[in-house]
């Protein structure tokens, strides 16, 4: 039997805690290599597997006790905001070239000045991040609740 369809025969708390987990070590080689060299494609990265685990964040949110995954959801806001910022500015200047601007115009350029402390922004979000070692500690505050437990503090942020 293939890992996919394994998983889909599982309980559902085994396959949310995999699903989690999965996303998790994923988001978290991201966030080492957008730490390491934040280029364009690896804020990009960065992005998208923030938006995977807090999508599997809300889709599980059934299965998972609320308060630690309203602390996850806040950890990685400031981070998603900060690569947000990044990224506009490379789309920015990535456009303005296509448009036919040199590469030294001045917009261009002051878009990458502003770039720059973005980045640093970004890098100090990402540290704050690592510092929290949530590969360490969110799978074990995220006990999978089974259905007869119910969910305590179940509002949806």
């Amino acid at each position: 039997m293939n890992k996919r369809l394994a998983a889909w025969n599982s309980s559902p708390a085994h396959f949310a805690e995999a699903a989690l987990r999965g996303r998790l070590a994923r988001l978290m080689e991201q966030v080492e290599r957008c730490s390491t060299k934040p280029g364009a494609d690896e804020v990009h990265d960065l992005r998208v597997a923030i938006r995977r685990y807090s999508q599997a964040l809300r889709v599980f949110a059934p299965l998972l006790a609320a308060k630690p995954v309203k602390a996850m959801r806040k950890a990685l806001r400031p981070v998603m905001r900060a690569a947000a910022s990044v990224r506009d500015l490379d789309v920015g200047a990535e456009r303005l070239l296509k448009e036919g601007l040199l590469e030294h115009h001045a917009a261009v350029e002051q878009m990458r000045a502003e770039r720059r402390l973005n980045e640093l922004a970004l890098r100090g979000r990402l540290l704050l991040l690592q510092s929290q070692e949530p590969q360490r500690f969110w799978p074990v505050s995220l006990r999978i609740q089974t259905a007869g437990q119910g969910r305590k503090g179940s509002s949806h942020s």
